[in-house]
């Protein structure tokens, strides 16, 4: 499947608990709110005020984004989204910004759709450790 970007998509909207995508070619796709703090968090005011740029879906009140692929990809564990999923306490944007990672492309690591260069992913495992280590010292 090519590169989904904003030229594709017919339309985004709100569900209880999920932002949904509708391309022009028919297609659905759906990120349950839940997976991603910033929008478990937001009322459902913050989540209406988003609009399609690029390739994502951007909030503005939250300064958030969701890559557009992320929606159409297959949900599989992978290891970095299986760290966020046993511990949604995490917050994948804030970690994404402490490595110096844009939250849209972090974002896709998480839900499996991109997957980090060796060297990437031997950088977020150590930031990994590097926050272990840290909390041990608390």
């Amino acid at each position: 499947m090519s590169e989904i970007t904003e030229k594709d998509v017919k339309r985004v909207w709100v569900e209880k608990d999920a932002i949904c995508v509708e391309l022009k070619d028919g297609r659905i796709g759906k990120e349950l709110i839940r997976d991603y703090e910033p929008l478990r968090n937001a009322t459902r005011e913050q989540l209406e005020n988003c609009r399609v740029d690029l390739d994502g879906v951007w909030f503005d009140d939250l300064d958030e984004g969701l890559a557009l692929s992320g929606f159409f990809a297959p949900k599989k564990m992978n290891p970095v989204g299986r760290v966020f999923w046993l511990f949604p306490e995490l917050n994948a944007a804030a970690f994404a910004r402490r490595l110096g990672i844009p939250q849209p492309l972090f974002a896709a690591y998480v839900n499996g759709t991109k997957k980090p260069s060796a060297a990437r992913r031997k950088k977020i495992d150590e930031e990994f450790h590097r926050i272990g280590r840290e909390l041990m010292k608390v």
